[in-house]
C-alpha cells in the first residue's frame, strides 16, 4: 500500500487550533454570577508551547492506473449497415475498462462525405483480449469509405507493473 503524508494538512489545522488552552477559573461560589472579568481570564504561558505532529495514513490503491491498449479492426458494408469487428489487447493489467469512439465515414450518392460517430465502452475481468463486434447504420444509397477507432482509453483496476502504475486520469491512446 502507498502511504500519503499529511504534514501540510496538519500544518493548516495547527494554525486553526490553539496549541495551549487555558480556562478561566472564577472565584465566585456556586449560584453566584461571574463578572465579565472573571469569565474572560484565559492566557497561554509565556513563550507558548508548540508541538509538531507527523503521521501517515495508509490508503488502498485507487482503481485508476493507466494502461495501454492496442486494437485490430476489420469492417465491411452490408447494405445500409457498417459491420465492425475489433479486438482490444491490453498488456498492463488483467481487470480493465475504457471507452472509445467509432468514426464511420461514408459517401452519399451525390458524392458528399458523411461522418458518423458512435461512443462505446468496454471492460474485462481476465487476461483475455476484448472482442468487439457491432453494426452501425450508414443510411441508404451510401458507400462505406472508412472506419476508425478514436479516443481509446484504458483504466486498470489492478496493475501488473512493479510500481503500481497509479495515475489520476485514464491515458488516451
Amino acid at each position: 500500500m502507498r502511504r500519503l503524508h499529511v504534514a501540510a494538512l496538519l500544518a493548516l489545522t495547527g494554525l486553526a487550533l490553539p496549541t495551549v488552552t487555558a480556562f478561566a477559573q472564577g472565584r465566585s461560589g456556586p449560584g453566584e454570577p461571574r463578572t465579565s472579568d472573571q469569565a474572560n481570564q484565559a492566557s497561554a504561558p509565556e513563550g507558548g508551547a508548540e508541538r509538531q505532529l507527523k503521521f501517515t495514513i495508509a490508503l488502498p490503491p485507487l482503481p485508476s492506473a493507466q494502461c495501454s491498449a492496442t486494437s485490430t479492426m476489420q469492417y465491411e458494408q452490408r447494405n445500409t449497415i457498417a459491420r465492425i469487428k475489433s479486438t482490444l489487447q491490453i498488456a498492463d493489467c488483467t481487470v480493465a475498462s475504457g471507452a472509445f469512439t467509432v468514426a464511420v465515414r461514408s459517401k452519399d450518392e451525390g458524392g458528399a462525405d458523411k461522418l458518423l460517430e458512435f461512443s462505446e465502452t468496454w471492460q474485462r475481468t481476465d487476461a483475455q483480449d476484448v472482442p468487439f463486434t457491432a453494426d452501425y447504420p450508414i443510411g441508404e444509397n451510401t458507400e462505406l469509405v472508412s472506419v476508425r477507432l478514436r479516443g481509446l482509453t484504458c483504466t486498470c483496476a489492478d496493475s501488473t507493473k512493479e510500481d503500481g502504475g497509479l495515475a489520476a486520469t485514464p491515458k488516451p491512446l
